[in-house]
Order: structure tokens, then C-alpha cells, then sequence
């Protein structure tokens, strides 16, 4: 019997083993999510996180090299420049319509071909299926909505074919 009592001491160290790695591998996800949560260093470290903020935005921002006075300088010429110009030809607007209208409607198209090749696929997926070319699916007759089996209706074996009584319409009032 002593066989019987290894078999048995193994299933229960394997069984201990696996609960262990269960609870490590919670802690290590436990972890990762302390370490990657922002939130939880500006609680801890509120004023560190408003100094990095500030250090980051100073060194995103650029700085101004030009004074108020040669900004306007420069400026001038060419608000002035742009009062004597006529107002853009239409020809321009139109392109311009007709790219905002076709950034709008390509969304749209794209869809409607990603649904006609999804539809597509799937359909010759069926076909093939059917005609037993895809190794480990089956292939047999096909029913009525390209699924396997014999068509139910009148015909089936079993089935007693339609029910009498009303046809279809609207029911007692």
C-alpha cells in the first residue's frame, strides 16, 4: 500500500504546488497594477507630481525668442498684404467641399466593403465546409440556411407538415 500513499502524497503536493502559483501570480498582478496607476502617486507624492508637471509642461512649451514689438512688426506687412488680395477663387472652395465631403463618405464606403468581404469570406468558408475541401469539418447536405442537415419541411421524416388553422394575419382583437 505504500504505492497507494505516494500517488496520493503527489496528487496533494500538486495540488499545493498549483494553489501557491495561483496566489504568486496575484500578487505579481497585484504589482503591476500598483506600479502602473498614476493615480496612486499623486496621492502619495502630491507635491513631487506637481513639480514634474511643471518641470514638463516648461520644457514643452517652447519659449518665445521675439518681443510684442517685432511680432507686430512682422505682422503688419502681412495683414496688410492680405487686405489687398482678392478673396480665394472658387475653384479652391470647391476642392475644398469635395475633399470634406469625401473624408466624410470614406468612412462609410470603407465599412460597407469590409461587410461585403466579411459576407463574402464567410460564404465560401460555408462552401467549402460543405464540399468537405477544410480538413476537420465535416461536409454533407446543405439545409436552407447553408447549414448541415436535412432541409426541414413537409418532406422530412417526422415532420407533420404544416399546422391548420388561421394563416398568418392579425389575431383576434
Amino acid at each position: 500500500m505504500a504505492n497507494g500513499n505516494s500517488i496520493d502524497d503527489i496528487r496533494r503536493q500538486m495540488a499545493q504546488i498549483r494553489r501557491e502559483l495561483h496566489e504568486d501570480i496575484q500578487g505579481v498582478v497585484a504589482g503591476a497594477e500598483a506600479v502602473t496607476d498614476w493615480r496612486r502617486y499623486v496621492r502619495l507624492y502630491p507635491w513631487p507630481c506637481v513639480a514634474a508637471a511643471f518641470v514638463l509642461g516648461y520644457l514643452v512649451v517652447p519659449r518665445r525668442h521675439k518681443s510684442v514689438a517685432e511680432v507686430v512688426e512682422a505682422v503688419v506687412p502681412v495683414t496688410q498684404q492680405l487686405a489687398k488680395t482678392p478673396t480665394v477663387p472658387k475653384k479652391e472652395k470647391r476642392t475644398g467641399l469635395v475633399g470634406t465631403l469625401f473624408g466624410m463618405l470614406m468612412p462609410i464606403g470603407v465599412k460597407v466593403a469590409q461587410g461585403y468581404a466579411t459576407n463574402f469570406l464567410e460564404n465560401w468558408i460555408t462552401q467549402q465546409a460543405m464540399a468537405g475541401t477544410i480538413p476537420g469539418m465535416p461536409g454533407g447536405a446543405v439545409g436552407p440556411a447553408g447549414f448541415a442537415g436535412p432541409a426541414p419541411g413537409p418532406k422530412s421524416p417526422g415532420h407533420p407538415g404544416p399546422r391548420p388553422g388561421p394563416g398568418p394575419g392579425p389575431g383576434p382583437r
